[in-house]
Order: structure tokens, then sequence, then C-alpha cells
């Protein structure tokens, strides 16, 4: 019975620094495991989505900030940042890319599930 409540306790610490919307599971070709952090809508209907990767066995987190237009299916990197460690959100600054594009999509890319997930989800 101790052993059995020690991992369910274990379980749920190991997961509470890990609460964000997952949006893309780990996979054989790609270890990462991706989340949206926050997202909202804008009055011009574009999304602005904060979503993190995090690394094989916890080792980093890379943030990335972005506006998707769903009447597209497009996104527009606005910045980034890497953290050691699995973070359920950014302790840093994110650094700016404004030299970024708007990006038609890659089929089978994380971009490409991100901006999909969060499409559907603000139908």
């Amino acid at each position: 019975m101790t052993k059995v409540l020690f991992t369910v306790v274990f379980a749920a610490c190991s997961f509470s620094v890990i609460a964000n919307e997952m949006y893309r599971a780990p996979s054989s070709g790609d270890s990462g495991t991706y989340y949206i952090v926050n997202s909202e809508k804008g009055s011009d209907g574009i999304l602005t989505v904060l979503s993190s990767r995090i690394g094989k066995d916890n080792a980093y987190t890379d943030f990335t900030k972005l506006n998707v237009n769903c009447a597209s299916m497009q996104y527009f990197e606005l910045g980034g940042s890497s953290e050691d460690g699995a973070k359920k959100s950014p302790s840093k600054k994110l650094k700016d890319w404004s030299n970024a594009k708007w990006t038609s999509l890659v089929p089978g890319s994380s971009k490409s599930d991100l901006v999909r997930y969060v499409c559907n989800k603000h139908k």
C-alpha cells in the first residue's frame, strides 16, 4: 500500500511542472513534448500564442511566441528563448525575432500542429 501511494504521489509531483496544454506528444522522430503556455485572440482575429517544447528527459525547454492567422493558416514568429530543465513558463525575457515573416505551414511540422491546434480551439 505504501509503495502504491508513493508511486502515485511521485507521479503527481513529476507532472506538476508540466501543467500546460499538450498539443503534440513525443514520437520516434522527435522526443520533445509540445505545449501551449497561453493564447489570446486579438481584435483583428490574429492569435498570439506562447508555446513550449520540453526536450528529452526534461533537459531543456524552448519557448516560442508567435502570431497565428487562422484565415490564411500562416504564422509569424515574434521571439523565443531556451532554458535548462522543464519549465512551465519562461523565467527570462524572450529574444526578439523581428526579422521573421509570415510563414506557410509545412505538413507534419510542429508549427503546423500548433497552428491547427490553436485555430481549432479558437473557432
